[in-house]
């Protein structure tokens, strides 16, 4: 009798994690785990080119850029001797070059199929992530602040590009004052030349005029470590992840106004928005090399309207997956995943669920 009481109280329980697993909406699906063979440590941001189907992934410990053929599911390349990577950046077509940033001062060029070197470019420490505005064929990027020694400001330069073998040129930046040393962690474009950039340290949201090439407002972000963000262009919706507390937080990208506030996973280093499906990913897992790894989730967002939001879906990774890319020509939604312990490098391969 007791044995069937307790198969009984099995089966009851387990109804009730099949209900609660049927009401979450799966809105991510894994498709594919490609191994990075031979990386250690962290890895950061990822960069794509979609006429060669290969995704570049910044191994910061690793000192290095590695190439993945998306198609073969494996590295092919690696460039070395890049110090403390960030971020990559590949422009096809008549540009066939790739744009690689490092914490160290430098923003390199590289040819788009041998990897030749082309340029470097020196500036400040801090060299972050890389934008590229399709209208005006420039490239943003921040640098300065915390990492270059000034407690007061930080930049956004601005890289002329110049298609097959002409010389890209720096042509200016823009000064984004800081209440304390700073890290412009990440830009994002809204309409009419309106640049977006956040701040980790100092926790800042900056708003820029492209065209006038300067300031035009700032204002603070909720919560600590601002360190990704993305832009719903069509309603003026900026999202903003952030460390502590974890959250990811709507705001009116025009005004700077407060929409709404939900829970994300721990150390969050990825904010997407998928505007086919109207959804925000945000991925967290960073690992800072303490005794315990965060554990590694996608939380997954629905917009209901414009000033409406919930969390439908929470997928876990693996530890030490933070940083992410949304490729909506691919519908695939990468996931860098770290080495630790036993656990191999990765790219965890995601495709959005309608």
């Amino acid at each position: 009798m007791m044995k069937v009481l307790a198969v009984c109280c099995i089966a009851l329980f387990a109804g009730f994690g099949v209900q609660t697993s049927a009401q979450e909406k799966q809105a991510l699906r894994l498709v594919e785990t490609i191994p990075l063979s031979g990386v250690t440590g962290r890895l950061d941001h990822m960069g794509v080119d979609l006429e060669n189907k290969r995704l570049f992934v910044a191994a910061v410990t690793n000192n290095t850029l590695e190439v993945v053929d998306l198609t073969g599911g494996k590295v092919i390349n690696r460039l070395a001797g890049l110090k403390d990577t960030q971020d990559a950046l590949f422009l096809g077509g008549d540009f066939n070059k790739l744009y690689v940033s490092s914490l160290d001062g430098h923003v390199r060029v590289f040819e788009g199929k041998t990897f030749r070197p082309v340029q470097d470019f020196k500036t400040e420490p801090g060299p972050n992530r890389l934008f590229y505005d399709t209208t005006s064929n420039l490239i943003y990027f921040g640098y300065g602040g915390q990492s270059a020694g000034f407690d007061a400001y930080e930049r956004v330069g601005i890289l002329r590009t110049k298609r097959g073998a002409g010389y890209d040129e720096l042509v200016a930046d823009m000064i984004a004052p800081t209440p304390r040393p700073g890290h412009l962690a990440e830009i994002a474009m809204d309409d009419n030349g309106i640049l977006l950039a956040c701040d980790s340290l100092a926790d800042r949201i900056y708003q820029f005029d492209t065209r006038k090439r300067e300031l035009i407002n700032s204002w603070p972000a909720r919560g600590d470590g601002a360190a990704d963000m993305a832009v719903d262009r069509n309603r003026h919706r900026l999202f903003v992840g952030t460390r502590v507390p974890p959250e990811m937080t709507v705001y009116d990208s025009v005004s700077g106004k407060e929409i709404q506030s939900l829970p994300a996973p721990e150390t969050m280093d990825g904010v997407y928005y998928d505007a086919n499906l109207k959804r925000i990913y945000v991925t967290g897992g960073r690992w800072y090399g303490t005794p315990g790894a965060s554990p590694g989730w996608i939380y997954a967002y629905q917009q209901m309207d414009p000033d409406h939001y919930e969390v439908i879906s929470k997928i876990k990774t693996r530890p030490g997956s933070g940083t992410s890319l949304l490729v909506p020509e691919f519908n695939r939604f990468y996931v860098a995943s770290q080495a630790i312990g036993d656990q191999k490098a990765a790219i965890l391969v995601f495709e959005p669920v309608p």
